[in-house]
């Protein structure tokens, strides 16, 4: 992955910034919000409330269902299709005053961080945009602060993820304790593998952040002074330079989606294999000499829930390798913020 790296270095005012320093920078933008993310928590509640309940409900009609398939008439499964595609529509109602109001409270941030950015930028004395392409930073000012407002869905449906998968585990304990703590003992080792992409994540969607801001600030550059190239014909050569920056910005790019992406099917693999060892032991549960034994249509039913309880579990363990892409962009603009300037003008007038 040398290759990555080539021609992609810092800028002189970048600084690192640990996770906890970021995730508090990105709080303090949300607390005049308070009310707002107080109604988008209920309703994140209330949606995950019902989106466990569906897979509940499904569950336990097919073990009751299937425990006496003389209730199996016309009337019973018109009302079982009834009640989920209620609630079906009540998760849907909550999951869209969820997002409008999230919408709002995401739009209002990237507003407010844009004008701290942007008053920081032109604070900055000429030195500055002397040793810095005026692209690049024009970069962080839109594609990164609108980059970082991913953050806040990410955040928001790995929170809906998490009450659904506690929703489920709770359900799971009434069927099985010693199965469903099976379950929770395997559930950490997705999150170790997923963490364990944290730094590789962090490091590519970096990397991807620096070729962008080289393709802008190149293009920007290119087309203000357009009207020198051509007189002194250097078309050819303006296109050299935007086709090198291109194609690696092309390998960056790739090399990024490969890696966000391969965590997937890792943790597919992962939870096949959980599923697997579930499957044994439930099997060996269910034979009359077992310690504790389980009824077959009980382990039937528990692995049924145990169908959509990996899913949650996946997503919320890929979240961290996702989640650096959100940093990465946050770390870059409170890094424009953060560089004091040489020389400050007392007649700025600060937004």
């Amino acid at each position: 992955m040398g290759f990555i790296l080539d021609g992609l270095d810092s800028e002189s005012y970048d600084r690192q910034y640990s996770d906890r320093d970021l995730l508090r920078r990105i709080v303090s933008y949300f607390r005049p919000h308070g009310r707002k993310m107080a109604l988008i928590a209920v309703m994140i509640t209330l949606n995950s409330v019902m989106g466990a309940l569906g897979p509940i409900v499904i569950a336990r009609a097919v073990g009751v269902l299937g425990d006496d398939p003389g209730r199996v008439t016309l009337t019973v499964m018109l009302q079982l299709a009834l009640g989920v595609s209620l609630i079906g529509v009540a998760a849907w109602v909550f999951n869209y005053i969820r997002q409008l109001f999230s919408a709002r409270v995401t739009s209002n941030v990237v507003l407010k961080l844009r004008e701290d950015v942007f008053n920081a930028t032109v604070a900055h004395d000429l030195s500055f945009y002397d040793e810095h392409p005026s692209g690049k930073i024009v970069s962080r000012v839109t594609s990164d602060t609108q980059d970082f407002a991913e953050v806040v869905n990410l955040t928001l449906n790995l929170l809906s993820q998490v009450m659904l998968v506690a929703m489920l585990m709770a359900y799971l304990l009434t069927i099985n304790a010693r199965l469903t703590l099976l379950l929770l003992a395997m559930a950490p080792l997705a999150a170790v593998l997923a963490l364990s992409f944290r730094r590789l994540a962090r490091r590519v969607t970096t990397n991807a952040r620096r070729v962008t801001a080289i393709i802008n600030a190149q293009i920007q550059e290119s087309i203000s002074g357009i009207l020198v190239a051509k007189s002194f014909r250097q078309e050819p050569a303006i296109y050299a330079t935007f086709d090198a920056n291109n194609r690696q910005g092309y390998r960056v790019g790739l090399t990024r989606g490969l890696t966000l992406s391969g965590i997937f099917p890792l943790l597919g693999i992962g939870s096949g294999l959980g599923t697997a060892v579930l499957v044994y032991a439930g099997g060996l549960a269910t034979r009359p000499s077992a310690i504790v034994p389980i009824a077959p249509a009980e382990w039937y039913l528990f692995m049924q829930t145990v169908g959509f309880f990996w899913f949650p579990i996946t997503q919320i363990a890929s979240f961290w390798s996702q989640f650096q892409d959100g940093l990465s962009a946050a770390e870059r603009v409170f890094a424009l913020i953060d560089r004091e300037p040489k020389v400050k003008q007392l007649s700025l007038i600060h937004i």
